[in-house]
């Protein structure tokens, strides 16, 4: 499983449907696609009997609800598997066989997910129940921002690229331009680009944390780089003074 899904199940897990909601699963269609492309189909009936049809081929086996461990015990005749709940609801069942190695047993709904595309289906649960946006990057991939109980992006909030936390990283939404500043997959700054005309041949791109003005700490590029230390006319009447790249001042002279 890739480890995309893996996180997005980890992160879903508190809301997942406890296994012994056993009419959630019982008569219903499970596909699983083996890492061989091999088309596995699982349907657990009620009476115990697990019919398991691989490729077209049927062997019928046995499974059972273990609720002390709050797991399945499935019998394939040619193994048995003790598998534990990560994840369940109606479209999804995400079980880890039992042990340290990380063997998962992922069941999609052909019902529910006729195309059994189960990364998108929990991405659009995940961007349901943590009330999630996501905007393309102008170097490409995907941005989301966990927005909660908000209603617009926060200083705080936290960010995943692609689903996988972020070190750290300045990234650009390819709609609106905003630069965010992304450590530890938390938003730690967010800033809006304004060209100045330094010459005729230069531009200053200043990375404005307020969107209507110049702020002390902005980020300021001359030419698409860091600006170098020094005092630099914007404008009528209107100066910066950066060190490091970053504005520390402005000025009327």
């Amino acid at each position: 499983m890739k480890i995309y899904a893996q996180n997005l199940l980890h992160r879903l897990e508190r809301f997942s449907i406890q296994l012994d909601k056993v009419e959630l699963f019982v008569n219903k269609p499970w596909v699983l696609i083996d890492q061989d492309n091999n088309y596995q189909k699982y349907i657990f009936k009620r009476d115990g009997e697990l019919v398991m049809s691989l490729n077209g081929k049927v062997q019928v086996g046995k499974w059972e609800f273990i609720g002390a461990a709050n797991s399945l015990l499935i019998d394939r005749i040619v193994d048995k598997l003790l598998l534990n709940q990560l994840y369940t609801d109606e479209g999804v069942m995400a079980l880890k066989c039992d042990g340290f190695n990380n063997d998962y047993f992922i069941l999609a709904n052909e019902t529910i997910i006729p195309d059994l595309n189960i990364e998108n289906y929990l991405r659009k649960i995940e961007h349901k129940k943590f009330n999630v946006i996501s905007g393309r990057l102008i170097t490409g991939g995907t941005l989301e921002i966990f927005l909660e109980n908000n209603e617009e992006p926060k200083i705080g909030m936290r960010a995943t690229l692609e689903g996988e936390e972020i070190e750290y990283d300045l990234v650009r939404t390819k709609k609106t331009n905003t630069l965010y500043e992304i450590k530890q997959s938390r938003i730690i700054r967010i800033s809006y680009p304004k060209v100045y005309y330094l010459n005729e041949l230069n531009t200053i791109r200043i990375e404005r944390q307020n969107i209507t003005e110049i702020s002390k700490g902005d980020y300021a590029y001359l030419n698409n780089k860091p600006i170098p230390d020094g005092k630099f006319k914007i404008g009528f009447m209107r100066y910066i003074k950066t060190i490091n790249g970053v504005i520390q001042k402005t000025s009327s002279f």
